[in-house]
């Protein structure tokens, strides 16, 4: 039997609640093998509960595409955006807040669903936060894009108002990116 990735990711999508025991593997695992695909169960060496399962083919993060699966371990994003005020007589303020970002403590499965653009992809995922999290669709940053700054200006009777916001993403310990291969 083929592996049908629009059918694996449709019947990932389909499921609003916790799955079945609540991991992150089983949602990832029946999504492949209703579909086509073949077990992470023979193609780990040493399977159990704790292995940096493999999911098929390794590719590289370039080539994602929905249906495709990620393995975490020990991943993190930070996204820093600082946000500098300048008033006319250059007085002002800078403002700058992180978000960040984690995935497999030790291990963590996630199905792409698309990919949104060179190294940022939307995947289906359960189990975050760890044995509580239902099932739901993020975006997630697996290369850091460039580091983006935009510059805006208030004119007003007083003079200029500048603000400049800088947005820098860092990731460290991307993802094992595999093409799930029939059964």
């Amino acid at each position: 039997m083929a592996y049908i990735a629009a059918n694996a990711v449709s019947f990932a999508e389909s499921q609003s609640t916790r799955y079945k025991s609540g991991e992150c593997w089983i949602l990832v695992e029946d999504a492949l093998i209703l579909n086509g695909g073949k077990s992470s169960i023979g193609q780990t060496p040493n399977f159990s509960k704790n292995s940096a399962y493999i999911w098929g083919r390794s590719i590289n993060i370039a080539a994602l595409q929905a249906g495709d699966v990620l393995q975490f371990s020990h991943y993190s994003w930070v996204r820093t955006t600082e946000v500098e005020f300048t008033k006319p007589d250059k007085g002002g303020s800078i403002d700058s807040k992180d978000v960040e970002v984690v995935r497999g403590e030790p291990q963590h499965s996630a199905l792409v669903v698309k990919v949104i653009s060179a190294g940022i992809v939307k995947v289906i995922e359960q189990n975050i936060p760890a044995g509580k999290g239902w099932v739901q669709t993020v975006d997630m940053v697996l290369v850091a894009p460039p580091v983006s700054r935009e510059e805006k200006r208030d004119k007003r009777a007083d003079g200029d108002y500048i603000t400049v916001t800088t947005v820098t993403d860092v990731v460290k310990n991307p993802p094992k990116c595999y093409r799930p291969v029939d059964a």
